[in-house]
């Protein structure tokens, strides 16, 4: 096993994850920013042909698991933003072009003005992060280093900062590290990293241009000093060498971008559940506020954006309608090219036989002051999806070429306007959290509907609730869940701020347009179980949403939380 072990001796890491913009700190840092780090220190040195071995090495070696604790946060909304910092320039009009020897008064101004409490300021800012403890450990859990120990250890030494350089660090090889807490993961991500690729340390050497800057910088000065046919001759060999070029020394290109994920989220307990996978795409909302009867508005919206998206990326032909309460366009979209497990439907037209990409959104409810207000919007991925396929289809749509969360604008020609961006940030707010939906580490035996329950059918007869209520059961073993011991329905939901099932829209059957019952449902199940549930005809627009409300009791136990 190889582990790099980096220690931030000043506690805190100054490193910009956004480039020239410098609004966001970078943690934990990126593979990529400490392999530079080490190419730096072999390029600064007596680039020992020992250490450029083991850097090819080390390229090679893929992306390593991540062992960093989280980042302390300052400001309410868990984002924390840079301190502007108002820098003296480097030089001044005057400095540069002193004035006569006369001129003893403009002398005078021109040497106040260099120094650093006359010169102009100009704005930057220093993005830091400061993590809970100042250690990172980079891990290959598959390698060896035996053969290139020796050269690793002496390039670590003579690491002394990465990202900025007041970012001092400690670098070393560490044979018993702590267990990694990030891993590389396929498909589509909360969190990206750049990593290192094969060639990066031939790529940086060119980049960097090194030899050809220090070779122009050392015959200028030849020349400068120099007389007669010597100046003559070292002008010869500056233009035969260099022509009208001056060589140029650039910054590194960014590496190529992996996804990461948190290890307790990416392998969780295998739990009964549904027929999607509990590990969300979650999207937080932002501009006008919407409430939570909004939801068929927004799903519908986000639904026709994203096959908008893939339309233009993947060079797919798109629906020229995308109506939620018609549904015609989806009828069509088997026949775009879409797959099945995004658009539903077969390439004939027919809806697909298996599960598909389920919109749930993300409310303000459970909480004395809860008001219903919709947080954001989660994407549920079917389990058997394959991730590449996920990384394919869906990654690009969501990221800008740098790898940040890029804005999705929503808008479903009416009064709907929004924006979504996918959540990243390592402790968003509370109705944000997949855990919080899905119960997926402990799982729950008592669930409640957020969004009222689409009935399939109608029922009458005195026994029709008790009809409607087994109609729920089957509803859930359709999706994959166990039957649940116990079915109640009624108007209200249990969880505060959710809204009466009367204040949301009806949906309507595609075979008549008749509108179909719908009536909030609580689930008490005999096992725990974990989520997302949806269940109901509306499951996959966002209806039939349920929460967990407690873990199960234990024998013995008795009362009920309802969250």
């Amino acid at each position: 096993m190889l582990a790099l072990g980096i220690r931030y001796l000043n506690g805190w890491a100054m490193a910009a994850a956004d480039g020239a913009k410098k609004e966001q700190a970078e943690w934990p840092p990126h593979p990529d920013r400490v392999f530079m780090a080490l190419a730096a220190a072999w390029f600064e040195t007596d680039q020992d042909p020992a250490e450029q071995a083991a850097l090819h090495w080390l390229e090679n070696l893929g992306p390593p698991q991540i062992a960093a604790s989280d980042k302390a946060e300052r400001h309410a909304d868990h984002r924390r933003g840079p301190t502007t910092s108002y820098v003296p320039v480097n030089d001044t009009r005057l400095g540069r072009k002193p004035p006569m020897q006369s001129n003893l008064d403009k002398l005078k101004d021109a040497g106040l003005e260099l120094l650093p409490e006359h010169r102009g300021r100009q704005a930057r800012n220093f993005p830091v992060a400061i993590p809970h403890h100042p250690d990172v450990h980079l891990i290959w859990p598959e390698h060896d280093p035996t053969e290139y120990h020796a050269a690793l250890t002496q390039l670590a030494r003579k690491v002394t900062h990465i990202g900025h350089s007041a970012s001092f660090v400690q670098v070393w090889l560490d044979p018993e590290p702590p267990k990694p807490r990030w891993q590389p993961v396929t498909g589509a991500a909360r969190h990206r990293l750049r990593i290192v690729t094969p060639g990066r340390l031939a790529n940086l050497e060119r980049i960097c241009n090194r030899d050809a800057t220090i070779a122009y910088r050392d015959l200028q000065a030849q020349i400068k000093h120099a007389k007669g046919k010597e100046k003559t001759m070292l002008k010869k060999t500056m233009a035969e060498r260099f022509g009208d070029q001056v060589p140029q020394s650039h910054r590194p290109e960014s590496g190529l971008w992996q996804g990461y994920d948190l290890i307790d989220r990416a392998e969780l307990e295998p739990l009964p559940g549904s027929l999607f996978d509990p590990r969300l795409l979650v999207f937080r909302l932002s501009g006008r506020q919407l409430s939570l009867p909004a939801t068929l508005r927004l799903t519908n919206a986000l639904r026709c954006t994203l096959l908008k998206r893939i339309s233009e990326h993947h060079g797919t032909v798109a629906p020229t309608r995308c109506n939620g309460e018609t549904d015609n366009a989806a009828e069509l979209e088997g026949r775009f090219g879409y797959p099945e497990w995004i658009s539903g439907h077969r390439a004939d037209g027919r809806a697909s036989a298996d599960p598909h990409l389920a919109m749930l959104p993300l409310p303000f409810v459970g909480h004395e002051h809860a008001d219903g207000r919709l947080m954001g919007i989660a994407l549920a991925l079917p389990r058997k999806v394959d991730p590449t396929d996920v990384g394919r289809w869906i990654e690009p749509l969501l990221r800008d070429e740098e790898g940040w969360p890029e804005p999705i604008h929503l808008f479903d020609g009416q009064w709907l306007e929004t924006e979504i961006t996918l959540e990243s940030s390592e402790t968003p707010p509370f109705a944000l959290r997949p855990e919080v939906w899905t119960a997926a580490r402990t799982g729950a035996c008592r669930w409640a509907s957020v969004t009222p329950v689409v009935l399939d059918r109608h029922f009458n007869g005195a026994d029709k609730w008790q009809k409607a209520a087994e109609s729920v059961k089957d509803a859930c073993e359709r999706v994959g869940l166990p039957r649940p011991l116990e079915v109640q329905l009624h108007p209200t939901s249990r969880l505060r701020g959710a809204p009466k099932a009367n204040e949301f829209p009806r949906m309507r059957r595609k075979r008549d347009g008749g509108e179909m019952a719908h009536i909030h449902a609580f689930l008490q199940f005999g096992e725990p179980v974990q989520g997302p549930i949806m269940i109901g005809a509306g499951r996959f627009r966002g209806y039939g949403l349920c929460r967990p409300l407690a873990p199960c009791r234990k024998a013995g136990q008795e009362g009920e939380h309802h969250g």
